[in-house]
């Protein structure tokens, strides 16, 4: 029977890391959106997908937020290290040698020992600590005096302590795993929040661009028209039909357009590198082709449809309740550190001793040992673990009421966002009738100039007047279209327009 159980104490050590309950190591990894090396190239017609393409592929924003991705997911490593056995091996030679004869004593003059030992170490889920030992001694005398010489003395003993009150249970053991868990599902969360706000920084600055080359346009139109007019004012002047003030007010037409269009051309410069820096270029000598309008359809709208998606889809109530998670996970560990600490521990070892090492394992093993018992610590008070607690409660609610005033602002934001769409398309079709009668009052007063009924000073007004109702309706363009994409923005429905997938 005893060497049943020496031997059912050595197969103990070996299966020691399969009783320690391992967490899934698999973690969701964030999406590879292309190689931030691959060159740009953006001559051609340029497209707003390709662009959201190239700036979430090699935007730096993007880039640094993914390896925060990596390290959360790196924790939940760490912390499942706590659960995994520790594997130990020592050997010692140690030689004592007397110059005295000790023999009429029965004491040996030399005696030399060779010790090699194993181990292995592991905190189980339960919080248990097991330790698992075997050793073996072999001991060689001078002269003789004890056979068998050399001896093999082999020894194995397991250790187990399983607290039952503090530090127990499998939910607080997990706590630490659970809640780097998290962390990798606030990283992603994240990351979708940088994503998406990749996304809407592109749209806008690729509609701002639109905006100033379309501009651009309308202010070299003014030019040539004013042009055009003082090329015709001049020609008048000599043949003696107007005076020099319309040749005058005429050259000050073309020098304003003039200044104009040079301080577009700076802007669309500016913007052409606003684009170019979202997209990671880093010697912005591209140069960016043609973009265009999207098809511009107002979309119809609905409060609870966006809100709907936005608290399902957004991240920002997502991380709050998150967060509300890890600290409810703290609580938990808190609470539970108020108790005593009442640990249970008992141990088995056995001894054998021989003339060989394989008969020191095989052969039988007389001598055995057992230990059992309790241990109970108990702070005077508990003050320090009650106020943890407390701090922990607090946090929880701290986090909840967070919660809710996040929820009030994702409830303004989508209602601001619906309003602007509404609002930003009566725009567009109030400004497009403008521009419709602005074009008839420049082409009649025109047409009356020409008659010799109209002044060349009220068609220099007539000109400014159209080209502020032609750029008065592409900002009222643009900003339908940033109000769309924002609405976007908050819906996280960008993510599915895009066909772009992340990890919840």
């Amino acid at each position: 029977m005893p060497r049943s159980l020496a031997r059912a104490a050595l197969a103990l050590i070996c299966i020691i890391p399969a009783l320690a309950a391992r967490a899934d190591d698999s973690a969701p990894a964030i999406e590879s959106f292309g190689d931030p090396l691959q060159p740009i190239n953006l001559s051609g017609a340029v497209n707003l997908t390709d662009c959201v393409s190239l700036a979430l592929g090699r935007n730096f924003s993007v880039r640094i937020q993914k390896f925060t991705v990596y390290e959360a997911i790196d924790s939940v490593a760490i912390q499942q290290a706590t659960f995994e056995p520790v594997f130990g091996f020592n050997a010692n030679k140690q030689v004592q040698q007397s110059t005295v004869n000790e023999s009429e004593y029965g004491i040996p003059n030399n005696v030399a020992s060779d010790t090699a030992a194993f181990s292995i170490n592991d905190t189980l889920i339960t919080g248990a600590t097991v330790a698992a030992n075997y050793s073996i001694l072999r001991q060689n005398e001078s002269p003789d005096f004890y056979p068998p010489d050399p001896s093999y003395t082999g020894a194995v003993s397991i250790s187990v302590t399983q607290p039952l009150l503090q530090h127990a249970g499998l939910d607080y053991n997990r706590a630490a795993i659970e809640n780097a868990r998290i962390g990798v599902r606030i990283s992603n969360l994240n990351f979708k929040s940088t994503v998406l706000t990749m996304i809407l920084n592109v749209e806008n600055t690729y509609y701002n661009l639109l905006y100033q080359r379309e501009q651009y346009k309308v202010q070299e139109d003014n030019l040539k028209q004013a042009q055009q007019l003082l090329d015709e004012n001049t020609i008048r002047r000599q043949t003696g039909v107007l005076t020099d003030l319309d040749v005058m007010n005429a050259k000050a037409g073309v020098a304003s357009a003039q200044n104009l269009l040079i301080l577009d051309q700076q802007t669309v410069r500016n913007s052409e590198d606003s684009l170019l820096q979202l997209l990671g270029d880093r010697e912005f000598k591209n140069a960016v082709g043609e973009v265009r309008f999207p098809e511009l359809v107002e979309p119809e709208v609905s409060f609870d449809r966006s809100y709907k998606l936005a608290r399902d889809n957004g991240p920002s109530l997502a991380v709050a309740l998150a967060t509300i998670e890890q600290y409810k996970l703290s609580a938990l560990k808190a609470k539970r550190d108020m108790l005593p600490e009442l640990n249970v521990n008992g141990g088995l070892g056995y001894g054998s001793y021989a003339a060989t090492a394989g008969q020191s394992i095989t052969g039988s093993w007389p001598g055995y040992n057992w230990t059992a018992g309790l241990t109970l610590s108990v702070p005077w008070g508990l003050k320090a673990n009650k106020a943890l607690y407390h701090q922990a409660l607090s946090q929880v609610r701290s986090q909840e009421v967070a919660y809710d005033q996040a929820d009030q602002t994702l409830v303004v934001n989508v209602r601001s966002a619906i309003r602007a769409i509404e609002t930003f398309g009566q725009s567009v079709r109030s400004s497009a009738e403008n521009t419709q009668f602005a074009t008839k009052a420049y082409e009649l007063t025109k047409a009356q100039f020409d008659a010799g009924l109209a002044t060349s000073y009220l068609v220099l007004q007539s000109q400014n007047t159209l080209e502020t109702a032609r750029v008065s309706e592409l900002q009222a363009k643009v900003n339908l279209l940033s109000a769309i994409a924002n609405l976007r923005f908050l819906e996280g429905s960008s993510l599915q327009l895009y066909r772009i997938n992340l990890p919840d």
